[in-house]
């Protein structure tokens, strides 16, 4: 739902401009922000109503006549229209609120189709027309509800319904000294609900599944530096009004000035969740985790580019029913993995297409160009691939990984450094001889033996080993190559 929140939220910054806003409602200042609103959402008769009440505007937007066209070709949407409430604070700042229901339904040919509803949405924000972004606002939504249902002939029909009893919204925004705005912004959601029904389809092989996910509570920070809202608003105010391709060619110099100046679109955003007192009721059984974290890491168009995922997971539980009851020591506990990917460039694959692209051509880029795109992109021929600290764990054992490899394309052979550390293999191997011979785990204990042989003792009492790939196709294990061994 976060998306969501996020769109309902930026919609009353389309009236971003530099003109002084005036003091008192007026009718002229009304008619000066109904053409703002239409440069963004267009002149179509019903959409923008903008109307002076005392000390306030109001302002109704509805997107019914937009979605005109997209019902007479088979898609029909609605979204409850919308009804902002401003108030000049002077000095280019306006206080806007929002308070009632919000319900948006999308019927895609019978497709897809999809109904989501907030039964109490209320919030209230400063939004500065030179930070082009809210300096503050805060707000929320009580009783967030989903229907979808997915219709499709090789996977069945899939019923998706989800639910979260409450989000509470906070945003801030300051000024970044390379243009934009550094935003944060938190989400704390409570009651968290979804169940996805599939009837299957026996025909292809598509079994009927049913999931049933909970979660008692989480919590999203988010974080943006240098994100240029205002020039986004730039794009979509010009394609509203060049709205045929001819017109689009005619004035592509334009475009492609507004594309530059809006690079890097933002310079890094940074976003981390934790949901606590998961349950996933499966056909297995039931699944269960204390807690699950998720992060988010990733730069805009630049030279450094990066992008990096992680997940952690702790008191994980599993079906006892899939778990044989001599392996049950064997399950992990926790549960951590963070990856990343740096040593790409971004920046200038974008700034030569935008010199190279000429739409009035067909292609409107050169034969054979994206050929140049690729040394650009991989500047040292590789991409930097990183493992950052990972592991598994329970209360017997414990594993854990990190390290570093570059590949490409350029490289037939990856090469890097790792080092992994174990603790506990001598659990493991009590547990692994216990196991009745059809389990077939005879090899795991020559496993052990061999990897504690090769293995670097550590005062905590674990093992670890230094693994490299010296890109000539050799890999050392602490120094020594394992093929040469005899």
């Amino acid at each position: 739902m976060k998306y969501r929140a996020n769109l309902l939220l930026s919609l009353p910054l389309l009236f971003s401009v530099s003109h002084a806003a005036l003091a008192a409602a007026t009718a002229d200042e009304a008619t000066r922000l109904t053409e703002v609103f239409q440069s963004y959402l267009g002149t179509t008769e019903g959409v923008v109503a903008v109307e002076p009440d005392g000390d306030n505007y109001t302002v109704t937007i509805d997107i019914a006549p937009l979605v005109a066209k997209a019902a007479a070709a088979g898609t029909t949407i609605s979204l409850t229209p919308i009804e902002l409430t401003l108030t000049d604070n002077g000095e280019g700042k306006w206080n806007v609120r929002q308070d009632g229901p919000v319900e948006l339904k999308i019927d895609s040919k019978g497709a897809v189709t999809a109904d989501i509803k907030v039964e109490s949405y209320s919030w209230e924000g400063v939004f500065d027309e030179q930070l082009g972004n809210f300096e503050s606002a805060s707000g929320e939504m009580k009783n967030v509800a989903l229907a979808e249902t997915i219709t499709d002939l090789t996977q069945g029909k899939v019923d998706i319904t989800a639910a979260i009893a409450n989000v509470k919204i906070e945003q801030s925004a300051i000024a970044n000294a390379n243009g934009g705005a550094d935003l944060t912004a938190k989400y704390e959601l409570q009651g968290l609900a979804e169940n996805v029904n599939s009837a299957g389809n026996p025909a292809e092989g598509k079994q009927p599944l049913n999931l049933v996910i909970t979660a008692a509570s989480g919590v999203y920070d988010t974080t943006a530096k240098g994100y240029k809202f205002k020039s986004i608003l730039d794009l979509v105010s010009f394609f509203v009004a060049h709205q045929s391709k001819d017109l689009i060619v005619k004035d592509q110099t334009a475009l492609k000035s507004m594309l530059a100046a809006g690079l890097p679109l933002f310079e890094n955003i940074n976003g981390t969740g934790t949901f606590k007192t998961i349950s996933v009721s499966t056909p297995i059984g039931p699944i269960g985790m204390d807690t699950m974290a998720i992060g988010a890491d990733v730069n805009g168009i630049v030279k450094d580019g990066k992008l990096r995922e992680s997940i952690a997971i702790t008191g994980l539980t599993v079906p006892a029913t899939v778990i044989p009851p001599w392996a049950t020591k064997l399950v992990p506990k926790d549960v951590t993995f963070d990856f990343q990917g740096s040593g790409f460039d971004l920046a200038a694959p974008a700034q030569a297409v935008l010199a190279t692209l000429d739409l009035a051509k067909e292609p409107p880029l050169p034969a054979g160009f994206e050929t140049t795109l690729l040394p650009m992109l991989l500047p040292k021929g590789t991409v930097d691939v990183v493992l950052n600290p990972t592991s598994i764990s329970n209360d017997i054992y414990s594993v854990s990984a990190e390290g570093t490899l570059a590949a490409g394309p350029m490289k037939p052979i990856p090469s890097g450094k790792g080092t992994l550390k174990a603790k506990g293999l001598d659990e493991l191997m009590k547990i692994i001889q216990a196991a009745p011979p059809e389990a077939g785990m005879q090899q795991g204990a020559a496993i052990i033996i061999a990897a504690k042989g090769m293995g670097k003792a550590e005062a905590d009492g674990s093992f670890s080993w230094v693994v490299e790939s010296t890109g000539d196709g050799k890999v050392l294990v602490n120094g020594i190559d394992p093929m040469s061994i005899k």
